[in-house]
């Protein structure tokens, strides 16, 4: 009924919409990062992100689920709203002290009641994505299925059958709960890691990317027995070995270099492209630290980068001239994935430089685009960049209820504190440029604003839902 019902709203899409819809659709998420997130890149590098500059609609987007719990009580209702994880200014904002620690046995105090709320009532990666990409709300570790664990439509699939081609990379593994739903797998488990990989290299996507090579560590070396356990995460072995196979439907890339090439247009893939990168898991999140540094106590970039690999943004430019070779469109999902790895080790300077590498992502992406020599342009594109969610990081007085970090001056950390290892159910920001643009600013239609009981003020002010995103993106691929 649910997917009718869908159909039905697209279908009945009037042809002034459809004529102002994009041919092409790009959509960039910074996993796990918040609007802290963001300020704290800006006042280190002491520069303005992409997105800061330049014609862009800017909101926020609620990010909450469906329910945390993964299967329905019997007899309940699997599409029911959990009431309490709805996004509430007066919930999310709420000043008012709470004693004790988070939860028993928690190294992190409880503080407020609004932070009480936003550990309580925290999304996932994989149900927030699921959102953005089918415009149906799902319950936590759910990829692109509905509350009752059936398949929908997703904006992957869509674009597919409009006859598009389409892809999804990331900087983490290439089946992880965001790329996964990007790529239009159907799973009610994001943690069936074999199962994703073997739906999305069998499925119809023509380019996958990201980290999970089983023949190499975390910082690119051959893999040993000491990360054995590691090596097949990700990837089944029959399908590795597979998919290097000569005759594989897939062209397998590895190397920062031919990834490079690619990019650089010396080189094209006559086959749907995998590029999945020499490093397991993450392309730099989870390099080594040195034995005489702590993880979080050094600068973003102190500790050198892995040398020869690959980066986001250049896989980015790979992926979308491959799929720019279409002259009926394309929809490419682009993760800077590892800012939430880093947010959840509370590692605040690899969460800089993990947001950095995404910008640097957005960078690239904008100036394809505007390059004469590219297949988009402004008048036929639709760029979205924004979060699946947040985590709780604030400013450094712990005694102020959500304080913002604070700008110590380029070149030196903001300052901070973490409040929880977790996500939260905060607003996360939301940009979006190009054909469409305007008419998705539409769609951010409430207001959050909260004054508390000693007369401070709260909120990002307007934003719409990751729903609202997902339901505009399959309205794209009507024609």
């Amino acid at each position: 009924m649910r997917a009718f019902v869908t159909a039905l709203l697209l279908a009945t899409a009037t042809p002034a919409i459809a004529a102002d819809m994009p041919k092409n659709v790009i959509v960039m998420i910074a996993d796990g990062s918040g609007h802290n997130t963001l300020a704290a890149t800006r006042f280190w590098t002491g520069q303005p992100l992409t997105m800061d500059k330049g014609p862009w609609v800017r909101a926020s987007m609620a990010t909450y689920g469906l329910r945390l719990e993964r299967k329905v009580p019997e007899g309940g209702d699997p599409y029911a709203q959990d009431p309490d994880a709805v996004y509430d200014p007066a919930k999310a904002w709420d000043t008012r002290p709470v004693k004790g620690m988070a939860k028993p046995g928690s190294t992190y105090p409880a503080l407020f009641a609004g932070y009480q709320w936003h550990r309580r009532v925290a999304p996932d990666s994989a149900n927030t994505m699921s959102a953005m990409m089918t415009g149906v709300r799902t319950f936590d570790g759910a990829i692109d299925v509905d509350g009752a664990e059936k398949p929908v439509q997703s904006i992957a699939e869509a674009a597919k059958a409009a006859g598009k081609m389409t892809g999804s990379i990331t900087s983490v593994p290439f089946n992880h709960a965001t790329p996964a739903a990007g790529g239009g797998a159907h799973n009610p488990d994001r943690d069936d890691y074999h199962g994703i990989a073997r739906e999305m290299l069998s499925g119809s996507l023509d380019v996958i990317g990201g980290g999970g090579n089983p023949d190499y560590d975390q910082d690119g070396k051959p893999i040993t027995d000491e990360h054995a356990e590691i090596r097949f995460k990700w990837m089944p072995p029959e399908l590795w070995a597979k998919l290097k196979e000569p005759d594989s439907r897939w062209n397998l890339v590895e190397t920062a270099g031919d990834i490079r090439d690619l990019a650089e247009g010396k080189t094209t893939s006559a086959k749907p492209l995998a590029m999945i990168a020499a490093v397991n898991p993450t392309l730099q999140a989870q390099r080594s630290y040195p034995a005489n540094i702590a993880r979080g106590t050094a600068d973003p970039g102190a500790v050198p980068f892995t040398p020869g690999m690959a980066k986001l943004d250049e896989m980015a430019i790979a992926a979308l001239k491959h799929v720019g070779t279409d002259p009926d469109g394309f929809f490419m999902m682009i993760e800077g994935g590892a800012v939430d790895w880093a947010m959840h080790a509370n590692d605040f300077p690899r969460m800089i430089e993990e947001y950095m590498a995404f910008d640097d992502a957005v960078r690239a992406v904008v100036a394809w685009i505007e390059s004469p020599e590219s297949a988009a342009s402004w008048d036929d594109t639709l760029l979205v960049v924004t979060a699946d969610h947040d985590h709780l990081l604030y400013g450094p007085n712990l005694d102020e209820p959500f304080q913002r970090v604070t700008n110590n001056g380029a070149g030196k950390l903001p300052g901070y504190s973490w409040a929880w290892s977790s996500h939260s159910n905060h607003l996360v920001p939301f940009f979006a440029r190009g054909k469409g643009a305007e008419l998705l600013k539409a769609e951010a239609d409430q207001i959050d604003e909260y004054t508390d009981s000693q007369d401070r003020k709260f909120g990002y002010g307007r934003y719409l839902t990751q729903p609202e995103l997902g339901a505009f993106l399959l309205k794209t691929q009507e024609k």
